[in-house]
């Protein structure tokens, strides 16, 4: 009998003699036998058994005691269960059997049950390898405990030393835990923060596409309707004011009031204007509180002048009510505050038709203070009450909405209330009126720059020896600012000749408090000082409106000609300086208290603004002149000598450029200092060309009639103190001079000429020599051409070649790696900052811009 390695094994295996009876040979004898090979191999892999006669005399004896003999046939049958071959069985016979038919259906008949017990003997045979094999596996297993334990008993001094460790670890486990805790709430906090903004993503994402379209036709109406609006707002602003001023005292005090409405009105209407224009700037935070002390009283008071009228024209019931155990005062941005709580009395009284508006001041808590306004009006939806804080929406958006209005007032004001620090809230429902809940603090906390160190006080060297203390003649002073006691000596010695008295300083800081004392007649100033620039005391002394009317003639061994006269000096003297020339500039100073009412030409084709602007400039004496041709200004110009004239570009019979090129061809026609005055905008090249004449461009606007009085004022040598308060007002408020950046080169890189214009317009009084190049190129192209550029300003947004490409190229040339440059953005995305410093820019800051940001950013770079 032949069986292969075990009952289930696959189609090939080897058949292997197991046994045998009555064979002559022992089984070890017999080969292996694979599968499909001889008769046994064969019948293994049919599974079929088979009968094999004729067998010849070399085949396998039969054997007995008696001898042994070849067998006649061979019956070879296969041993299968469950279909698979497990064995095969050999039998031989002496003869052919008769009935070998039914000896073969017995060997089908005994396969299964022979493969059975075959399959079970090769099962234990393999049980009893595997007994075998767990046994010796038990004993590795006994040597490998053995040497566990040992490990063990090591392992349990080394969890002694860990206990320890352990008590060690314990005694931080505590102070861990409450870090933990405090942790935790800060990752509530936190991620509180980012599902809002999440949220506020997933808002502006939803947006993007209409504001993009909707950004780009507000900005191309905002263009158009800036202008068209401030022209005939300025005239207005004007007239209201000085009619609200009653110089002449020939109004009463119901007309007064009703001059002032009409200004407050204009003010009201150009405040809207400014809001569109500067919506971009509060909602991006770029507005900076400016904190003082203010009278909650007297903000309540204020409020009742505007809306008590208004609430009572309407037939409303107006009532404030302060609550006794609020304070008397708070410290924030008045003006911020005015301006929301305005909005919200001004929509109060706009949507309430009966009933009453109310203004509660309460406190909320310990250090806060809340402004509630109160009305009986017609409510707003709870679905509405955030689509009302968006810009340009209202609760009612219908074209036919029974009120009017741009929907920009809640928008502002609650992004001022977060820049002072606050919030406001609504409750409302149709029907049932709204309250708006201004909540501040009490204390606006910002962040504080540390005060300068104070300089020590100069001693008055030359006090000593001048007039200071006998004076002969008050109203003939002569301040000599002079650092060389020789060369000063030689000043006070002609000063008294020629019938004046005569005041001595060395250093800049010694000049500044006799000129506010005493008041002189002129300053001999001279530019090389101990202690600073003469450029930065002539700076001075026309900043404070105390001394800005002073005649300051310069004497000095350095050239700032053009500076000096830019800054409002009458005159300059290069040293050295013989005693004629010095005389001459003494008589010069006295020609001044002697001379003539100062006269200015208007030239303006617009006669109603061309009387605002004779009235506005009536309050500084001077004899005012109007001309609305370019012939005419011509005559006038060829028969009168002018101390300023304030010019339009826009004339009937011709431009102011071919005014301003007929008085410089020639010598018939005076050339004053000229202010242009202007509505239009202007390219870069007429911009140019302008500035060939003129240092002082004013564009009509907000801030263009208190400019123009200043400019005019500066150049008239007026006493400020003369002019009526407002006026005065004007003034301080026009004032943005400073000496850090006075002779400055300042390029700047903007495609923008409305742009231009307003950074021109602060940096130019300033003192700065502005260049100009519309975009990264033409920039680049400029500084290879300019001797000298201080700082750069530059523009992202720009054809061409954009601001950041700009930068990296500058950046990249040895030459100009140095320079200072303070990037402009109209975005205000926190990645900006990063990305243009990473550009390579100094600063940064965003538009719309902050004018004292922007000059404190320019103080800082150009001292690099």
């Amino acid at each position: 009998m032949r069986s292969g390695v075990h009952p289930a094994c696959a189609r090939e295996f080897t058949l292997h003699a197991l046994g045998s009876y009555s064979l002559a040979l022992p089984v070890t004898a017999l080969a292996p036998t694979r599968l499909g090979e001889g008769l046994a191999g064969q019948a293994a892999h049919d599974g079929q058994p088979r009968w094999l006669d004729g067998l010849q005399a070399q085949h396998l004896r039969i054997s007995s005691a008696l001898g042994s003999s070849a067998p006649g046939a061979v019956l070879v049958a296969p041993l299968q269960v469950d279909a698979k071959v497990c064995g095969v069985i050999e039998l031989g016979f002496i003869g052919t059997p008769a009935n070998a038919e039914a000896i073969r259906q017995l060997a089908v008949q005994v396969g299964e049950p022979v493969a059975v017990a075959l399959r079970s003997a090769l099962y234990r045979q393999r049980m009893a390898e595997l007994l075998e094999q767990t046994q010796r596996q038990s004993e590795e297993l006994q040597a490998q405990q053995e040497e566990l334990r040992v490990s063990n008993e090591e392992l349990e001094e080394q969890s002694r030393a860990l206990q320890e460790s352990q008590a060690r670890l314990e005694a931080h486990q505590a102070d861990l835990e409450q870090t933990n805790a405090r942790l935790e709430e800060q990752a509530q906090r936190l991620e509180r923060q980012r599902q809002d903004l999440v949220i506020a993503q997933q808002a502006l994402q939803l947006k993007a596409k209409e504001l993009e379209k909707a950004n780009r036709h507000k900005s191309e109406f905002l263009a158009n309707m800036s202008h068209e609006l401030r022209t005939p707002l300025n005239s207005s602003l004007i007239l209201s004011k000085l009619l609200a001023d009653n110089r002449d005292g020939n109004l009463s005090d119901e007309q007064v009031r009703f001059a002032r409405s009409i200004h407050s009105a204009n003010n009201d209407l150009l405040r809207l204007i400014n809001d569109i224009l500067d919506l971009a700037k509060i909602e991006a935070g770029h507005v900076e509180p400016n904190l003082e002390r203010v009278a909650v009283a007297e903000v309540v008071q204020r409020l009742h002048d505007i809306f008590a009228p208004m609430a009572e024209h309407k037939g409303l019931q107006w009532t404030t009510r302060v609550d006794p155990a609020v304070g008397e005062t708070l410290l924030t941005d008045d003006q911020r505050l005015q301006q929301v709580l305005r909005n919200l009395l001004s929509n109060a009284v706009k949507f309430t038709e009966r009933g009453a508006v109310a203004l509660e001041v309460f406190q909320p808590l310990p250090g806060r203070i809340a402004f509630a306004v109160r009305d009986t009006g017609v409510g707003i939806a709870p679905e509405q009450h955030e689509v009302v804080f968006e810009a340009f929406r209202q609760a009612d958006g219908s074209t036919s909405r029974k009120y009017g209005g741009t929907g920009l007032g809640l928008s502002i004001s609650r992004e001022l209330a977060h820049q002072l620090g606050g919030e406001i809230r609504l409750q409302s429902a149709p029907g049932q009126g709204s309250v708006f809940t201004l909540e501040l603090p009490v204390v606006l906390q910002l962040p504080q720059a540390p005060p300068p160190a104070p300089h020590p006080a100069p001693v008055p060297a030359q006090a000593a020896r001048d007039d200071r203390h006998r004076l002969q003649r008050p109203q003939r002073v002569i301040l000599a600012v002079e650092d060389d006691a020789r060369f000063a000596e030689v000043l006070y010695t002609l000063v008294h000749e020629l019938d004046f008295d005569c005041l001595l300083a060395d250093t800049g800081a010694e000049a500044l408090q006799p000129a506010q004392r005493f008041q002189p007649a002129g300053i001999l100033l001279d530019m090389s000082l101990p202690d600073q620039s003469g450029l930065s005391v002539l700076e001075q002394l026309k900043r404070d409106p105390a001394t800005r009317h002073i005649p300051v003639h310069v004497v000095s061994l350095h050239d700032r000609v053009q500076t000096a006269l830019e800054l409002g000096a009458i005159g300059y003297a290069v040293k050295p300086v013989d005693r004629s020339q010095l005389a001459g500039v003494i008589r010069r100073i006295e020609e001044r208290l002697d001379r003539r009412r100062a006269r200015v030409l208007v030239v303006e084709d617009d006669a109603s603004l061309r009387d605002s602007i004779r009235a506005l400039l009536g309050a500084t004496q001077a004899e005012i002149t109007t001309s609305g041709t370019v012939a005419d200004a011509l005559d006038q110009l060829s028969s009168h000598t002018y101390d300023c004239v304030v010019m339009d570009l826009a004339l009937p019979d011709g431009s102011g450029y071919d005014l301003l090129e007929a008085m410089s061809r020639s010598t018939e026609y005076s050339f004053p200092p000229v202010i242009v005055y202007t509505g239009r905008s202007l390219t870069p090249g007429e911009e140019q060309q302008l500035r060939r004449y003129s240092r002082s461009i004013i564009i009509k606007g907000a801030r263009s009639p208190e400019r123009l009085l200043d400019e005019v004022t500066l150049f008239l040598h007026s006493v400020e103190s003369s002019l009526p308060p407002d006026q005065q007002r004007l003034l301080q408020q026009a004032r943005t001079r400073d000496s850090v950046l006075d002779g400055r080169t300042v390029l700047l890189v903007e495609d923008d000429v409305r742009n231009v214009f307003a950074l021109a317009s602060v940096l130019e009084p300033l003192g700065v020599q502005l260049e100009l190049a519309r975009n990264g190129r033409e920039a680049l192209e400029r500084l290879q051409q300019l001797e000298r550029v201080d700082l750069v300003l530059m523009d992202l947004m720009m054809p061409e070649m954009d601001g950041l490409t700009t930068i990296r190229h500058l950046r990249a040339d040895p030459v100009l790696q140095s320079l200072p440059v303070i990037a402009l953005t109209a975005k205000a995305m926190p990645d900006d900052r990063e990305r243009c410093l990473e550009a390579g820019a100094d600063d940064y800051i965003a538009k719309p811009i902050d004018v004292d940001r922007l000059v404190s950013l320019c103080r800082v770079w150009v001292r690099k």
